[in-house]
């Protein structure tokens, strides 16, 4: 029975550190991306890219590859980028005979609104899993069972569903794709297949 409530009460604390975890990444996420309001799109896409800085090795300090470019019929752009942002490490020991350890990681993602003249005019941003490795250990780590999970491909759809603008609003409010202005039978604007989600660096 005491093992049963410790591990109950295990669980609601690390519910709760996630709940914290979540915010601090969240606020984390939009002061990075607010950045780049006001700025040419082309300084903020090529940040982290120069020699030096990707001899500095953080992936962190990039808004990482584009996935993505909608034109919309306001005659504005949409651009899409994912990086590597929070990496999480948990573990839970049960009386020295079973323990589990889990590693997370998030990808940031970060929306630009583009006008006609080139400057960030609104941004938008969120988070999506990443890579996921989980492990249990049975009779004090004599046998040890892990899993990597690497984040499937996922659609633009779903990205763009995750992001809020600077005002915390969804990315429609920033205009129709120009194609379905066009063309409202064609099912949905054409942008670019979404790579890969970047994997977050393994310390």
């Amino acid at each position: 029975m005491r093992f049963g409530l410790a591990a109950f009460v295990l669980l609601v604390a690390l519910a709760g550190c996630s709940q914290v975890t979540e915010k601090a990444e969240g606020m984390a996420n939009r002061s990075f991306t607010s950045y780049a309001l006001g700025k040419p799109y082309a300084q903020v896409a090529s940040l982290g890219t120069s020699p030096m800085e990707r001899l500095a090795g953080d992936d962190r300090a990039t808004f990482g590859p584009m996935i993505g470019a909608t034109p919309l019929s306001n005659g504005q752009m949409i651009y899409r980028h994912i990086a590597p942002a929070a990496r999480t490490e948990r573990g839970a020991d049960f009386g020295g005979l079973v323990s589990s350890s889990s590693v997370t990681s998030n990808n940031r993602l970060s929306y630009f609104l583009v006008g006609q003249d080139g400057i960030v005019k609104d941004w938008a941003t969120g988070s999506v899993p990443g890579d996921a490795t989980s492990c249990m250990r049975y009779i004090g780590g004599i046998i040890q069972q892990c899993a990597d999970m690497a984040q499937q491909q996922t659609s633009l759809a779903i990205y763009d569903s995750k992001v809020l603008t600077k005002d915390n609003q969804p990315i429609s409010v920033w205009g129709q794709p120009a194609n379905v202005m066009a063309n409202p039978q064609a099912g949905g604007p054409a942008v670019s297949q979404p790579r890969a989600p970047t994997r977050a660096p393994r310390g």
